[in-house]
């Protein structure tokens, strides 16, 4: 099904208020730069998604139609601390997340109007507003209603839905709450060590303990493993790394044809791909780069709770490239680097981290990445290795 057919902000490109010239001359010519002893390599495709720009679309046209008017965005809109700080900055204030007004929900008024972020809202989120009598205007992206309708059909049908997703993440928040209000399950698989405790519970029933131990507050309220894992449906959080969501689903099925037997799984087991078009885009030519560029060092621009964004750093790290993901082009240094540790989530500090003489550096830039501030972190390399501001920059 064609998502954008009708949609009259499908085919709108907000980069314009995020531009840059440095990126636009990459794109021009073969995404490959040299100044002094630096070599900038970007992936083909990187930065701003299609459904990234609807929704900011969506947002400048709200506010250009209602001037005056109190808006609300119910979390952040998308996962980058420049973008909505520039909106906190026009005079939008946030009812939940790191920029809430203090008022929060308590504070909508009938006369305002409230935006539905990117990623969409919990239904409890949505019912306090409707009740307020507000007006609504939603801006999630038509790649997360997938999953959303998707899980609706599982929870008809009588499926508990497997969730590969950030239990945290505003996504698969909005999903969660979606099935409890359909009336269905869930659970929520973060990473494959969580796919062996399903898998043994799943193949093998036994004793729960290790199950509800392992995924604890990211079960459907009431979860029975000995009830609602007799037929299970899969579903992706659209930004997740998508060969890992593949093995996941592999996975839970082998798990569910041990159970019982291959002929059962067309009445018991349903796999549907609601991985992003964009992301898989993002995340193919970044590994196409990196091997063909064969880089010193990769650096990841984007908010550290991006989910598609720590996804492209994990490209990195999986082919022995120092990688970094970092959130500010101020974090780059000379001497040293400020950067997402990807195992504890943690800012933590590098030091002596740009190797001397001639180097390679790829970027990448998450989906929710302005131009502007990828090519601030590129000029920050710049400075780092030495190359004078005004050293021309060189096309292959």
């Amino acid at each position: 099904m064609d998502e954008t057919r009708d949609d009259p902000y499908a085919a709108t490109d907000t980069r314009y208020a995020y531009t840059s010239p440095l990126v636009d001359r990459l794109r021009e010519h073969g995404f490959r730069l040299t100044a002094g002893r630096v070599t900038v390599v970007l992936p083909a495709k990187f930065g701003f998604c299609w459904g990234v720009d609807r929704a900011l679309a969506m947002v400048n046209d709200a506010i250009a139609r209602n001037q005056g008017r109190r808006i609300w965005l119910v979390d952040q809109e998308i996962h980058n601390p420049r973008v909505n700080g520039d909106l906190l900055l026009r005079g939008i204030r946030f009812l939940k997340g790191p920029l809430a007004d203090a008022a929060g929900f308590d504070g909508v008024r009938r006369e305002d109007l409230v935006l539905i972020p990117a990623f969409s809202a919990e239904v409890e989120d949505r019912r306090r507003i409707s009740e307020a009598g507000s007006e609504i205007v939603d801006t999630t992206c038509p790649w997360v209603m997938k999953p959303h309708k998707r899980t609706e059909k599982y929870a008809r049908e009588g499926f508990t839905t497997v969730i590969h997703g950030m239990a945290r993440h505003e996504e698969t928040r909005a999903t969660c709450s979606l099935i409890a209000h359909a009336g269905g399950h869930y659970v929520v698989v973060q990473a494959l060590e969580d796919t062996e405790v399903l898998a043994a519970v799943l193949g093998e029933p036994g004793d729960p303990g290790p199950f509800r131990a392992a995924f604890r507050e990211r079960l459907s309220p009431g979860f029975d493993p000995a009830r609602h894992l007799e037929r299970v449906g899969m579903v992706n959080q659209t930004t997740m790394l998508a060969s890992e969501s593949r093995e996941v689903a592999a996975r839970v099925r082998a798990a569910m044809a041990r159970r019982y037997g291959e002929a059962a799984l067309a009445e018991r087991f349903r796999d549907f791909d609601t991985i992003c078009r964009a992301t898989q885009e993002n995340q193919d030519a970044l590994a196409e780069a990196v091997a063909a560029a064969d880089p010193d060092l990769l650096l990841v621009v984007g908010g550290y709770d991006s989910s598609n964004t720590k996804n492209l750093a994990r490209i990195g790290d999986a082919r022995g490239i120092p990688t970094y993901h970092l959130e500010s082009p101020a974090s780059i240094e000379a001497h040293r680097i400020r950067h997402r540790d990807r195992r504890s989530g943690l800012e933590v500090e590098t030091g002596d981290w740009l190797p001397a003489g001639e180097i390679t550096v790829a970027f990448a830039a998450g989906a929710s990445t302005p131009d502007t501030l990828l090519a601030e972190a590129i000029e920050r390399i710049f400075e780092a290795a030495g190359v004078h501001a005004q050293t021309p920059l060189a096309a292959p």
